[in-house]
């Protein structure tokens, strides 16, 4: 059975930041280039929820080319939460992502 994958708030405001960055390079590419994350990371997720790798506490992450999202699995709902899109090359602290916080 397939599980729901939903973009949280704050995963969507990271979706923003990484258009309008990459828009300042290639505006056409933009665009495509989230919408291939959000595909490809859902796709995967909502046939293997556990498929990324462990981060911290119920947070897990997978990885798309140089991105990666932080999520959490809710078996009993059958539901993803997408909670981060982030780039890795700065720290998670820097950027004000504190997983310690979500519930």
């Amino acid at each position: 059975m397939e599980y729901f994958v939903k973009i949280m708030p704050s995963a969507q405001e990271n979706l923003e930041d990484i258009i309008y960055y990459i828009a300042l390079d290639s505006p056409d590419r933009a665009a495509s280039f989230a919408k291939d994350l959000v595909a490809s990371i859902s796709n995967t997720l909502s046939t293997l929820p556990e498929g990324g790798a462990k981060h911290k506490g119920n947070i897990r992450k997978i990885s798309y080319r140089g991105y990666t999202a932080f999520y959490r699995v809710k078996k009993y709902e059958k539901l993803v939460e997408i909670l981060h899109f982030v780039n890795l090359s700065k720290p998670l602290v820097n950027r004000g992502i504190d997983f310690e916080r979500i519930d």
